[in-house]
């Protein structure tokens, strides 16, 4: 199975390297630094702690376990509030091709 997220300083690419170093193992999973979870989602273990510092991360993963219709519907939003705000850009920029425009799903930095 493929992460849920990207995440800054994932793992995905690196999977195949470190999969060589990780022996058979029948017992639980730890991984105490999740960010997307791309080991844990390769190995697919039984039984697994995962813990983050990101607290909104593993907000989101407990969303995910424990109340995914909720976190699909708010996903769902926010799909939407992203394309209606691209949708914007796009005209604005057909407009106005050689200056920049305003563009809501930009977060500043």
């Amino acid at each position: 199975m493929k992460p849920l997220i990207k995440y800054r300083g994932g793992k995905s690419k690196e999977i195949p390297n470190i999969e060589k170093q990780i022996p058979q193992f029948t017992g639980r999973y730890i991984g105490p630094f999740f960010g997307g979870g791309a080991l844990y989602f390769h190995l697919e273990p039984q039984k697994a702690i995962i813990n983050d510092i990101n607290s909104k991360l593993i907000g989101f993963y407990n969303g995910v376990k424990n109340d995914y219709s909720n976190l699909r519907r708010e996903l769902d939003e926010v799909e939407k509030i992203y394309e209606e705000n691209r949708h914007d850009f796009d005209e604005l920029k057909k407009l106005h091709p050689t200056e920049h425009v305003e563009d809501k799903n930009r977060v500043a930095v």
